[in-house]
């Protein structure tokens, strides 16, 4: 199946969704595609102060919640010290297939 430059994946992942289901149409395809997104979107938003919290998804990816303390900075100009803020961030690690055939260097 050749796939032109002007779409997008989006669009592409609304009509595998859409196959996939058989959907009668691309609005229900997308609508059922947002809330699927919203969803992963909502439980990762809910864990965010949870430190370490991990959502994995079958062989797609997982992702994973990571707590970082801020540190003492010297400011060079001014010479003073500061704690630097903490930090919360959320890490998506590959699995199955699409880790394969990833570039390892």
């Amino acid at each position: 199946m050749a796939i032109s430059r002007a779409k997008t994946g989006r669009e592409i992942l609304t009509e595998k969704v859409q196959t996939a289901l058989n959907l009668s149409t691309k609005k229900e395809a997308d609508f059922l595609l947002n809330q699927v997104i919203a969803a992963v979107e909502v439980t990762l938003l809910e864990n965010l102060s949870t430190d370490k919290f991990s959502l994995k998804l079958n062989s797609f990816g997982k992702f994973t919640v990571k707590h970082r303390s801020g540190i003492l900075r010297k400011i060079p100009f001014t010479g003073e010290i500061k704690q630097t803020k903490n930090k919360r961030k959320v890490k998506f690690i590959t699995l199955g297939k699409l880790r394969l055939f990833e570039v390892m260097e």
